[in-house]
Order: structure tokens, then C-alpha cells, then sequence
């Protein structure tokens, strides 16, 4: 009868410790990652950025931005944030269909224009590929490469409707009529980003009433969701 009692005793001790233990974080959920990079000394608006963004959604934009002739900022700008979960989505998405970027995606044609370096890069403990061009043809990569692009739109304007705000409140108007049509045109992404500035301009009665109005207006439309780019 001892033995037994010190059989269950040790198997009560063991299933205790086991319930006790914390869990092994090499069991948890492996985080993909995806990074957008942009380098060209004539780009406008920023001469280098890259956006990384994780399966979790979180991301990170770092840029540099051309001189202009409005401010002739170019301090580097850095932001974290949330993407929202269809982009993210798109974006792990078509990673998978281009094979992680481990296959060539530049259309190598003659006499093209330079329209900067841009670079895809896939990390992930299953998968990993990197690849660099400046002009692709398959319809994937120009989604992604305007996805990406939109991004760094939104941030660029978030950065200018600040410095207006506190420098320049009469030229509000016309750059978020500038906004308005970037958006209109697919080429503004993620703009839950500026929703911040935005609602400063729409709630504030020193503002002429024509930007009040186009900040509500944007403010609306981010609520949205977002429309596929090119299929």
C-alpha cells in the first residue's frame, strides 16, 4: 500500500508543477514580417522611407523627406502604429502569391524611366526572400508598391497639416483639397494615421470654415474600408 501512496503522490506533484509552469515562448505564434523600402535622392515626397509591417499588424514607418519649398524640413520622421486588418491582410497575402519575393519582380526594360530603388523583403522562421527593383509588371507587386506608397502619403500630409496648422492656417484649405484628391485617386492609405490633426482642424473655429469642412469630410471617409488597388 506505500508504494501506491507514493506513486500518487508523485503524479499529483508532477501534474501540479506542469500546470504551474509558464508557457514556452517558442510555442507561441511566429511572427511574419514584410518591409517596404524606398530609396531615391530625387523622390518626392521623401528621398528614402521604409515601412515594416508584422503579421500582428503592428508597423513602423521610417522616412526622410525632400527638401521643399514650403518648409525645407528634412528631419527624419519615425512613427509606429496599427495597421488596420484588411491591409495587413493584403499584404501577407500577396507576399504569398509572389513566393515571399525569392523570384525576380523588375520587368528589366530598356530606356525606363528611374522611378527609385524600391526593395520587398519576407522574414519569417518558415520563409524568408528579399528583392530590389525599380519597375515591375506584375500586377502584385504594383499593388503593393502603391499600397506602400499611400502610407507614406498619409504621413507625408499628416506632417504638412501640422506645420500649417501652427505656421500657415489660410493654405490649409488647399492642401487638404490636395488630400481629398489623393484619396480619390487611391493614393492615400491607412488614414486613420492623421485622424489626430484631422479632428484639430475640424473642431477648431479659427479655422476657415472650406478646411473645417474637407477635414470632416476626410474624417468620414477613413471609416471606410479600403478599396483594392488594382485587381
Amino acid at each position: 500500500m506505500r508504494p501506491l501512496i507514493l506513486v500518487l503522490y508523485f503524479l499529483a506533484t508532477f501534474t501540479l508543477a506542469a500546470q504551474e509552469a509558464p508557457a514556452n515562448p517558442a510555442l507561441s505564434p511566429a511572427q511574419a514580417t514584410v518591409t517596404y523600402i524606398f530609396d531615391w535622392p530625387q523622390g518626392i515626397p521623401w528621398t528614402k522611407y521604409s515601412i515594416e509591417v508584422r503579421s500582428d499588424r503592428k508597423a513602423h514607418f521610417d522616412g526622410v523627406p525632400h527638401p521643399d519649398a514650403n518648409n525645407n524640413d528634412t528631419d527624419p520622421v519615425q512613427q509606429d502604429f496599427t495597421m488596420s486588418e484588411t491591409n495587413c491582410q493584403t499584404i501577407l497575402g500577396l507576399a504569398q502569391k509572389l513566393n515571399y519575393f525569392q523570384g525576380d519582380l523588375d520587368a528589366h526594360i530598356k530606356h525606363i524611366a528611374q522611378t527609385g530603388r524600391k526593395t520587398l523583403r519576407y522574414e519569417s522562421p518558415q520563409a524568408h526572400g528579399s528583392n530590389t527593383f525599380n519597375w515591375s509588371e506584375n500586377p502584385d507587386v504594383k499593388e503593393l508598391t502603391q499600397l506602400f506608397s499611400g502610407i507614406a502619403n498619409t504621413i507625408d500630409y499628416g506632417r504638412k497639416l501640422e506645420f500649417q496648422y501652427r505656421f500657415d492656417k489660410l493654405g490649409m484649405a488647399q492642401r487638404l483639397k490636395e488630400l481629398e484628391g489623393l484619396r480619390a485617386d487611391q493614393q492615400i492609405a491607412e488614414l486613420h494615421l492623421i485622424e489626430p490633426i484631422l479632428r484639430k482642424i475640424a473642431d477648431d473655429p479659427n479655422v476657415m470654415n472650406i478646411a473645417r469642412e474637407s477635414a470632416r469630410h476626410l474624417l468620414q471617409s477613413k471609416i471606410v474600408p479600403p478599396i483594392n488597388l488594382t485587381r
